[in-house]
């Protein structure tokens, strides 16, 4: 589309948008006017009601007496004290303790107070276990990978940088012998010689070469699959290839597949997964290996002092997601756990049929459900443009280097599956990352919003890693919303600004201050396990903007205060969930999910908001301390440094690559293609 095209179609929306609006206030008016009818004819009849009771008896009960009449003290109440209290409420203030029933909030404020309001309750239990400490609302991620966090985690892990794990920590490795000597000393330590070593992390980038041939110098005999860090790519020795029953002719004439992958240095990549997926799923996900990872993963998001998380584009196979159920919920889950299933692969996965998606889509969220981990009816997860890490997201102004960006969903798939969900009242949540995946974003919105305007659908582009400034009006003009990943300009603000994008781009990566100016609902998010699951190192990253050298501030004039970045991971993240009158603030009525820190973390040197330790969490009036400290990834600026050639490779001169999203269509669309016939069946 032209600019003045664009333009054109830009101006007529915001015309469009006015008398919507205009139209949705005089509804609005009108509902008002309805409501109190109703209320006056409420109160007439209970006046009736109570005038025939004042004739039969000699009581003198008015209706003010009806309303003003006391309930019956609950029983059962714990009022958590503590030395503050951050409530992120705009109606409660000045409050140092908190009363709670059956893991709701009935009241805060005095200590004192609550005793004396609820001195009747028949088990009144003051816990003061927090007197020195501060509470404040329970974390939300709203967008994590928590079963592929789960498979990741039972591999051995040989990464550039230490992860600081509940499960025990692990040294970062750096250069091709170092790598290599790792993997023999893992191999020796492995006394069953049938034993297949699984191990995540590699990334040529710090870890040099790696093929078919440099993996049988470690073993011959012991099947060996090497996960890269970006879950984007796996490599193999030979014994790996024999057991999965491969031989070379099975990589043979499947197009695209075919093209991302080499045989001889037993190296898959992208679509080339697509040959060796339903070899390796059975594998790293079998029912023993999943139960411990999901064990293991549950630990580690509980210790980000998480409360609520989501997961936004699930697509397991039936019997994975039942066994994700029980085995979470059958062991202490102090945490909220939401599943949004995968649109663009059950789309993929059914030719394309996007009425037939959203009907698969509605069935496959009736089963399958937990207390705490549960899938939700009317929210999807649609794509845009490719993987940041790899650089592949689509940019107007293209790359420095003169590489192409890729669709994960091209423009007319978006909008078409886009549209199925839309007009059923989905909220449609949109993984973008260049530019120009924002502007199909919000060109397909502005025309569903022509053809079937709805109010309050939260419409939310998530990971928003590069936007055009002026892109923000028209997201906000058509009540979107935007959930960012601030750890992407830490991590890669620098070097993007040297190699495929430049300074100008680069450094406002992830934008803050421009999103809050239009008044657009900010919120953060980790997508682990591409960052870590830690909410105060996404609140660290967004105030300080500070790039991985440690030295140098990138886009100041896009940093956000702490109070704004605090809000990105409790109220509005709760309010892009749709959970805003649930979770996200210590208010009357919501539920009691609390993080326990031993220092305000409003009032600290915003430069150690992410080092502020975390006591533990209270879910739902229940405590629950963090065993074992883990801040997930303990990032080494020195050894972080990416050669010329290596971002090259990473932006795609020698091969595409992916993100956890993009990893995470290719397992979606093997599970749709067996969910699609199991729900086809019913």
């Amino acid at each position: 589309m032209s600019h003045a095209l664009r333009d054109t179609v830009h101006s007529r929306a915001v015309g469009n948008n006015s008398k919507l609006k205009n139209q949705g206030f005089h509804l609005q008016i009108w509902a008002m006017k309805k409501y109190f009818c109703v209320m006056i004819t409420f109160l007439i009849i209970v006046a009736a009601g109570q005038a025939q009771d004042k004739k039969a008896t000699k009581g003198t009960e008015s209706l003010q007496d009806l309303f003003q009449t006391a309930l019956t003290p609950p029983e059962d109440i714990t009022i958590f004290t503590a030395k503050e209290v951050v409530t992120m409420s705009e109606r409660l203030n000045d409050v140092t303790a908190i009363a709670v029933r059956d893991g709701y909030i009935i009241e805060a404020g005095e200590k004192d107070a609550l005793i004396e309001k609820f001195k009747s309750a028949e088990n009144l239990k003051v816990d003061e276990s927090f007197k020195d400490k501060v509470i404040v609302p329970g974390f939300i991620d709203n967008h994590l990978h928590f079963w592929l966090f789960a498979l990741v985690s039972n591999f051995h892990f040989i990464t550039p940088a230490d992860w600081q794990l509940p499960w025990g920590d692990v040294k970062g490795v750096v250069g091709q012998d170092n790598y290599i000597a790792r993997l023999k000393e893992l191999d020796g330590s492995i006394k069953d010689p049938k034993e297949v070593i699984f191990t995540w992390g590699y990334h040529e980038a710090f870890h040099g070469e790696l093929n078919r041939k440099i993996l049988d110098d470690v073993s011959k005999t012991r099947p060996i699959f090497v996960w890269q860090r970006s879950v984007h790519e796996f490599f193999f020795n030979t014994k790996a290839l024999e057991l999965m029953g491969l031989e070379e002719k099975d990589w043979q004439g499947k197009g695209e597949s075919t093209e991302m992958s080499s045989w001889e240095e037993g190296h898959v990549w992208e679509k080339g997964l697509y040959m060796v997926i339903d070899k390796i799923f059975p594998m790293i996900a079998s029912p023993e290996k999943f139960e411990q990872g999901l064990e293991r993963t549950r630990e580690y998001v509980h210790a980000g002092g998480i409360t609520t998380a989501s997961d936004p584009g699930v697509m397991l196979p039936g019997d994975l997601i039942r066994q994700m159920v029980n085995v979470l919920e059958s062991g202490p889950m102090p945490f909220d756990y939401y599943l949004i299933p995968a649109g663009n692969a059950i789309y993929d996965a059914n030719e394309k049929d996007a009425d037939l998606t959203v009907e698969i889509a509605k069935q496959m969220v009736k089963e399958n459900n937990g207390e705490k981990v549960k899938w939700v009816d009317d929210q999807i997860k649609l794509f845009t443009d490719g993987a940041v890490f790899s650089q592949l997201m689509q940019m107007k102004d293209g790359y420095l280097d003169g590489h192409e960006g890729e669709w994960i969903q091209t423009p007319e798939d978006f909008a078409k599956s886009a549209w199925a969900f839309w007009k059923n009242n989905y909220q449609i949540i949109v993984h973008q990352n260049g530019d120009l995946g924002m502007e199909v974003g919000l060109n397909t919105l502005e025309g569903m919003m022509h053809r079937y305007p709805r109010f309050g659908h939260r419409f939310r582009f998530d990971h928003f890693a590069f936007s055009e400034k002026s892109q923000l009006a028209r997201v906000a003009e058509l009540g979107a919303e935007i959930s960012s990943n601030p750890f992407y300009l830490h991590l890669l603000g620098e070097k993007y600004s040297d190699v495929g994008v430049g300074p100008e781009r680069a450094e406002v990566m992830a934008r803050g201050r421009s999103v809050l100016d239009e008044d657009i609902r900010l919120s953060f998010h980790s997508d682990a396990p591409m960052a870590p699951a830690r909410p105060m190192f996404l609140v660290w990253a967004a105030v300080n903007r500070i790039g991985l050298s440690g030295e140098k501030v990138l886009g100041p004039e896009e940093k956000v205060n702490v109070e704004e970045a605090f809000r990105a991971v409790t109220i509005d993240a709760a309010f892009a969930m749709h959970k805003e009158n649930e979770i996200g603030s210590i208010d009357i009525g919501k539920k009691a999910n609390f993080t326990i820190f031993e220092e305000n973390p409003l009032t600290a040197d915003s430069e150690i908001l992410k080092d502020l330790k975390i006591w533990g969490t209270v879910y739902e009036g229940e405590a629950f301390p963090i065993k074992k400290k883990s801040i997930g990834m303990g990032v080494l600026p020195k050894l972080m440094g990416y050669s010329k050639l290596a971002m090259h490779t990473m932006s795609g001169d020698e091969h595409d690559h992916m993100d956890a999203c993009l990893i995470n269509q290719m397992l979606q669309t093997y599970a749709a293609s067996l969910n699609s016939d199991e729900f086809r069946k019913k």
